[in-house]
């Protein structure tokens, strides 16, 4: 315990802080990174970290997107530390702006809890173990990717050509673990009508009509066929009709669906199937019709396998219980499960704020999460086994 003592004292608040600030300043949604990857760059310069970027394939009027990888220690890596630059896109509405504000020890702005702070955390961990001389045994890899608030192109060219036993991403958890991953699952739901006067909806058949009540359908179908804390489902955009005085005849809308581990999915898409055909059958002048976009399975790690129990240690070691709970969202870790690498999820910040105006994290947590980082380091990385 002496020797993680020792590299504690390295961690640098202020560094770690004013990173934050900066890359949180920095607008950076998917597909529009760079910015925020040379900030980065700049401070593991600074303190004499080495990096290299490892390029993304760019979409039309975003060239030079990379993720950036530190590797330390012999390679290929025990442990990688994983995190994600990208931010969704920023609110339309026109009083909204891009940036940071602190308030106390809280940091607002876009990014703050998803997951700006959990990045900065990881580099503050890697840039006192870089200052602390510290000699590895194992190797470490810290990824900060991009592209994971769109389909995780950055997560995906990783893993083209890393792996490693265990995986930290720091998506916000409050830092409790989570051991169990959510799956999710993106509908498209497609309803088309019949066009008439809007004064007479006796003639026409409004598409609009037909897919709200098969939203709702499906809503209570799922809720019924499992409880609430296991499957959640949120209709995430409805658009269609016309701005002329007509019946709509057609609408679409997107659906998100989150699921536990454990849901049987085969039998979800059988309910959802069977809520649409009656829908159909309510609304004879109607059709309504839907397409699975995407699909990433759930996962459950377990507690007593080895990695597992190296990080429970970790936690102890700075007198931080391990106490595990679902993380019920889509990340990265859905994919680096099906690459065979165990994803722990672990970030500061609170999931309930993020993609919200009132994103925000508290500094003080950002620092225990540096702290709990180098303290992961050190006993998957630095302890023998």
């Amino acid at each position: 315990m002496t020797e993680l003592h020792d590299l504690l004292a390295h961690l640098d608040r202020a560094r770690c802080e004013r990173l934050l600030i900066d890359m949180v300043d920095i607008y950076s949604p998917s597909y529009a990174e760079s910015a925020v990857v040379s900030r980065v760059c700049a401070a593991l310069q600074e303190a004499s970290v080495p990096y290299r970027l490892q390029p993304v394939v760019a979409s039309p009027g975003a060239p030079g997107r990379a993720n950036i990888l530190i590797e330390l220690g012999p390679q290929p890596p025990e442990l990688m530390l994983v995190g994600h630059l990208d931010t969704v896109p920023y609110f339309s509405d026109e009083h909204d702006a891009p940036g940071s504000t602190l308030e106390g020890d809280v940091l607002h702005g876009l990014g703050s809890a998803d997951m700006k702070s959990g990045c900065a955390a990881m580099v503050e961990a890697v840039c006192a173990l870089v200052d602390a001389g510290a000699r590895l045994r194992r190797g470490l890899l810290l990824a900060l990717v991009v592209g994971e608030e769109e389909y995780g192109d950055g997560a995906a060219k990783l893993l083209e050509s890393s792996h490693a036993p265990l995986a930290i991403i720091g998506e916000p958890t409050g830092l409790r673990p989570s051991l169990e991953h959510y799956g999710y699952m993106e509908l498209r739901l497609i309803a088309e009508g019949r066009r008439a006067h809007a004064a007479r909806p006796d003639v026409g058949a409004s598409a609009i009509h037909a897919m709200l009540s098969t939203i709702l359908a499906v809503i209570e179908q799922v809720s019924d066929a499992e409880p609430a804390t296991r499957v959640s489902i949120n209709p995430r955009e409805v658009h269609g009709g016309d701005s002329l005085f007509v019946i709509a005849d057609r609408c679409e809308a997107a659906l998100d669906i989150h699921l536990a581990a454990g849901v049987d999915t085969a039998a979800l898409r059988e309910a959802l199937a069977t809520t649409i055909e009656a829908s159909n059958a309510d609304h004879p002048q109607c059709t309504v019709s839907s397409e699975e976009l995407f699909f990433a399975p759930a996962y459950s790690l377990n507690p007593d396998d080895a990695p597992m129990q190296t990080s429970r240690r970790a936690f102890l070691a700075l007198q931080q219980p391990f106490t595990p709970r679902p993380f019920p969202s889509h990340s990265d870790g859905n994919r680096f499960f099906e690459a065979g690498i165990a994803p722990l999820i672990l970030g500061p910040g609170d999931l309930g704020v993020a993609h919200t105006r009132d994103e925000h994290v508290h500094l003080s947590e950002v620092h225990r999460a540096a702290e709990l980082y180098l303290s992961l380091i050190v006993h998957h990385c630095i302890h023998e086994h």
